[in-house]
């Protein structure tokens, strides 16, 4: 219950930091993928862009490596197709959940996404207003 609570508090201080600027609709936004420290890690949240695709897994070959015994070497993988971004998971041991759901088939990610790899949280984010723009 102690970590969805600091979860919950972390999500909306996300949520927050990615409000839409005015004015900025020319084109549609980047998509980025923050991950969460584990509770009790001395490790900070790591940021990744996300272009066509990005591999999640334990394998330093991944893009974005998570660190977890929970997670598969090759987890799950995050693609867009058609303009909009999908969810797989690749046969993983401990599966993929999407805001709390399991994802047994190529899942379509929303504006804001929690996904969940072992014990891994990950935040799916599109926005202008995203951490690497933030400096």
């Amino acid at each position: 219950m102690v970590f969805l609570g600091l979860l919950f508090m972390f999500l909306r201080e996300v949520i927050q930091c990615f409000k839409l600027e005015s004015g900025h609709n020319s084109q549609r936004p980047p998509a980025y993928l923050v991950q969460l420290p584990l509770p009790g890690s001395s490790k900070s949240s790591q940021t990744a862009f996300l272009g066509d695709e990005i591999l999640l897994g334990r394998d330093p070959k991944s893009d974005l490596v998570l660190e977890d015994p929970f997670v598969s070497a090759t987890h799950a993988r995050i693609y867009r197709q058609g303009g909009e971004f999908w969810l797989e998971d690749l046969g993983s041991t401990n599966s993929t959940y999407l805001n709390g759901e399991l994802v047994s088939r190529p899942q379509k990610l929303t504006e804001v996404a929690v996904i969940t790899v072992g014990n891994a949280v990950v935040v799916f984010h599109t926005s202008p207003n995203s951490p690497e723009r933030k400096g």
